[in-house]
């Protein structure tokens, strides 16, 4: 597989939007198809963007802080945004005959999580770092067999207290340089929560604020945590990748029988493991 195109992962004739595409209608979108990333293509299909559901969220956080500052609420007419006002404009792209391997680094190495599949210059399909971790929860690439316990660290990561606000994670994650943390109390895992999830919560609480609802308690990090399957240390790595894909989680929580938390397996992590297994 390391010398091979891609193959069967990558998605062919996406969904994209043009530069003049409302927002709006791409976060609607994005819900709908349950995606995470749009190319945004010129008339000839020419890849001049990416948009992340991130951009979407602080596009809107963005717009609020505007309303508020101009005292308008949401009712009121505010300037349209567009694909072109929030789209990533450094676009790394791969070709249909792009090697596993290559394909593989480049999403490691730019931590980023989608590649447009370009021929010449046309877009032609998109792969994302979860169709990587779905062909690794098959078991059938080199390292994915391995026990969890090979990408266990020494001593368990330390856990947000559930009551801790979604502000104090955002500072935990930039201190770590993680996009995903466990939650849990006494050594024991609630479950994960991931940037994504921070983001999606406090938009919300921005729209229901600004929509003159009823103020809300502080927000902690139990409104967002999601739930971990019990995965075990002599389990295999392709069993993690498994658990992420069939509960749509960034990252699983590591327990011993008396589930102690032992370690936080994410996407990032196994993905690093499958590249390093095929070099």
């Amino acid at each position: 597989m390391a010398g091979t195109s891609l193959g069967t992962l990558i998605t062919y004739n996406p969904w994209s939007v043009g530069p003049t595409a409302l927002v709006e209608d791409v976060a609607a979108r994005f819900d709908e198809l349950h995606v995470h990333h749009v190319p945004v293509v010129d008339p000839e299909r020419k890849v001049i963007g990416l948009i992340s559901e991130t951009d979407v969220l602080r596009s809107r956080q963005a717009q609020r802080s505007v309303l508020v500052g101009a005292n308008l609420s949401e009712t009121d007419d505010a300037p349209s945004v567009f694909a072109r006002d929030v789209m990533s404009r450094k676009v790394v792209s791969i070709s249909p005959t792009t090697p596993f391997t290559d394909a593989l680094k480049l999403i490691i190495d730019r931590h980023i999580h989608a590649l447009p599949v370009v021929d010449g210059d046309r877009l032609v399909g998109l792969i994302s770092s979860r169709d990587f971790l779905r062909e690794f929860s098959y078991g059938e690439l080199a390292g994915t067999r391995e026990p969890i316990s090979s990408l266990l660290k020494g001593k368990a990561p330390e856990m947000l207290e559930p009551d801790a606000g979604l502000d104090a994670a955002l500072l935990a994650m930039n201190e770590s340089g993680d996009s995903c943390l466990a939650v849990g109390q006494g050594g024991c895992p609630l479950g994960v929560i991931s940037l994504r999830d921070i983001v999606r919560e406090k938009c919300r609480a921005e729209a229901q604020n600004a929509a003159g609802a009823e103020k809300q308690k502080p927000l902690t990090v139990l409104r967002v945590t999601r739930s971990s399957p019990a995965i075990r240390s002599g389990q295999r790595l392709c069993e993690a990748a498994a658990a992420m894909i069939d509960h749509n989680l960034p990252a699983v929580t590591v327990v011993n029988q008396s589930n102690r938390l032992l370690g936080l397996i994410t996407e990032d992590g196994l993905l690093k493991a499958l590249y390093d297994a095929l070099a």
